[in-house]
């Protein structure tokens, strides 16, 4: 039979890690909702990491968009019918690129607000990048939705970013990390009583499982950003 679905574009490399995971959860996710054996048209381009977050950290973000743009191009050139960003970093600027792509894109902050209103949860705690955590991408979208972000105390943000770009992307998961990680988590939840913790960093969970909390669910954003691309890959 053939594949029922579009072409998938992916905008990867940010991590390596998390471009692996995605596609293989791409192609499981298939089989199982089509009940087909064969794969799903998926056009990875891998793009440099160290250049889109230093265009991030130095809020150059109108030569974020030009970069993001002209991979995306590459992708519609190859055939991509849908594309998405295997990342939640680079979507401080989605909405400008979603506004300036003829082709349809998905949004992983999209996705999980939709995911977040299907469970009835309205308090969420967020961890990421800094630039995910302050930028306030989540923060609006979330909002507008009448849910709440919840982000860590400041020198808390700062650990969790310096481990994440220095650990984390570099497919480095250490148990005194992931014991911090655990502490920050459960201090948000006793004291900012979220509902859900999202894991707003598409290596976070490596490292974080959720067999690792007694009383807080943990959203994670790649396995929820997979359904949303699915769903739009198989209309």
């Amino acid at each position: 039979m053939k594949s029922k679905s579009k072409t998938i574009g992916m905008i990867g490399g940010i991590a390596p890690p998390s471009t692996v995971d995605y596609y293989q959860r791409i192609i499981h996710r298939y089989q199982e909702r089509t009940g087909l054996a064969d794969y799903p048209p998926v056009i990875i381009n891998s793009i440099n990491m160290s250049k889109m977050l230093d265009l991030v950290s130095h809020e150059l973000f109108d030569e974020l968009i030009d970069y993001l743009l002209a991979e995306i191009a590459s992708l519609e050139k190859a055939g991509a019918h849908i594309i998405f960003m295997a990342s939640n970093t680079p979507h401080i600027v989605f909405g400008e690129l979603k506004n300036r792509t003829r082709t349809p894109m998905v949004s992983i902050v999209d996705s999980a607000i939709k995911y977040a209103k299907t469970q009835g949860y309205y308090r969420l705690g967020l961890l990421g990048t800094l630039s995910t955590m302050e930028s306030g991408f989540y923060q609006e979208g979330f909002s507008e939705a009448n849910l709440e972000i919840i982000t860590p105390m400041p020198d808390e943000r700062k650990y969790i970013n310096k481990v994440y770009l220095d650990e984390l992307v570099k497919g480095r998961f250490y148990p005194e990390t992931k014991r911090r990680l655990i502490d920050i988590s459960n201090r948000m939840v006793s004291e900012g009583q979220v509902d859900a913790l999202i894991l707003g960093g598409t290596e976070l969970p490596f490292i974080l499982k959720a067999d690792d909390f007694d009383d807080i669910p943990l959203m994670n954003t790649t396995k929820i950003h997979v359904e949303s691309i699915l769903d739009e890959a198989l209309k």
